[in-house]
């Protein structure tokens, strides 16, 4: 642990370097796209370790679960490889009410790493993290997520209940949402207490991700929901003033419907200056098309703030979602918490 720590900062430099001398444009999470993609069905393998052979690449892992006791967690692997010289991230963060009780964040090797190239199976340090099956009686995606550290630990069901897509832009990264919405039950510990959870949760993979990424502005991204509807959605900054909007919409038990960029608003208000950044705490999202209807205000609850190798800004948010959803002649009410981020490189 001690000498990755002292790798951090050394590859934060060499990264840059890269940046300057591939000429890869590639781009991450949301995917910084330069045209609008297609959204496709997804199989299991396309959850998997996918890497990028001898070349430098990103490539993570998310999950996040609100319980009904007020709790939420999140979960997450990155893998950094760099010259052949990896770094594999594991973060672990619980909130009560939206504040951190627990944060964990592990510096391992590349070498620490063990994940299938077949299927969802993520092993870091001989610890197995992430399991993911599809249950074909069921029809869905299923997962198990777990974490151990000194001070807590989760272990978590993840039964998807929505169909999962994927993204691809020209630059050749892909963005999968495995579960864009998902029932979850399990266990969450945080020193000598244990609690049984229930909740609904969220899963996404990124890979194929190339490190000029950081000459993007940043992103945001979130996802909010009603009883029938999960909306997963981003507003994408090639520059500070330059944005890319995106947005699905799930419907439960069924399909989804990628809405055109060009029929997607978003804003955001209330700024503060939080980390010598200008960040805000309001945002609203809208979509008018002949199928969707939707206008969505997020009012911030809490910010938790990260700072990725010595230069990148993070800021998770627990945002009241409360809004309007029109589909298939039916309208439902956006009424409860939910989680968003806001990333930005420079």
């Amino acid at each position: 642990m001690t000498s990755m720590k002292r790798v951090v900062p050394v590859l934060s430099v060499i990264l840059l370097l890269i940046l300057l001398g591939t000429g890869t444009v590639l781009s991450m999470n949301i995917a910084i796209a330069q045209v609008d993609a297609s959204v496709q069905d997804i199989i299991l393998r396309d959850d998997a370790f996918h890497g990028r052979g001898k070349f430098p690449f990103i490539e993570w892992w998310y999950f996040d679960a609100k319980f009904d006791n007020g709790y939420t967690v999140t979960v997450g692997i990155q893998i950094l490889n760099i010259l052949a010289k990896g770094i594999v991230n594991t973060r672990l963060t619980i909130y009560n009410q939206g504040v951190v009780v627990l944060k964990n964040y592990e510096k391992h090797s590349f070498r620490d790493l063990s994940a299938s190239t077949e299927t969802p199976s993520v092993n870091v340090a001989g610890k197995q993290l992430i399991v993911g099956m599809y249950d074909t009686l069921s029809d869905c995606f299923v997962y198990d997520v777990t974490v151990s550290t000194s001070d807590g630990a989760v272990s978590l069901h993840f039964v998807g209940c929505t169909r999962g897509w994927k993204r691809q832009q020209q630059t050749g990264d892909w963005w999968a949402v495995v579960l864009p919405r998902a029932n979850v039950t399990g266990t969450i510990s945080i020193g000598d207490m244990t609690m049984n959870v229930t909740g609904t949760g969220y899963h996404d993979h990124n890979w194929g991700i190339g490190p000029r990424i950081v000459l993007r502005f940043g992103w945001f991204w979130g996802t909010c929901s009603s009883s029938n509807y999960s909306v997963t959605w981003a507003e994408v900054s090639t520059t500070r003033h330059t944005q890319h909007p995106i947005m699905v919409v799930n419907k439960k038990d069924g399909g989804y419907l990628d809405i055109p960029s060009e029929m997607i608003w978003f804003s955001a208000k209330n700024i503060c200056i939080d980390h010598f950044k200008c960040v805000p705490r309001f945002f609203n999202i809208e979509t008018m098309t002949d199928k969707v209807f939707l206008v969505i205000n997020m009012e911030v609850i809490s910010v938790d703030h990260t700072k990725f190798l010595g230069f990148i800004d993070y800021w998770r948010y627990h945002v009241k979602c409360t809004g309007t959803i029109i589909a298939d002649g039916h309208m439902e009410t956006v009424d409860g918490v939910s989680i968003m981020e806001y990333l930005r490189f420079r």
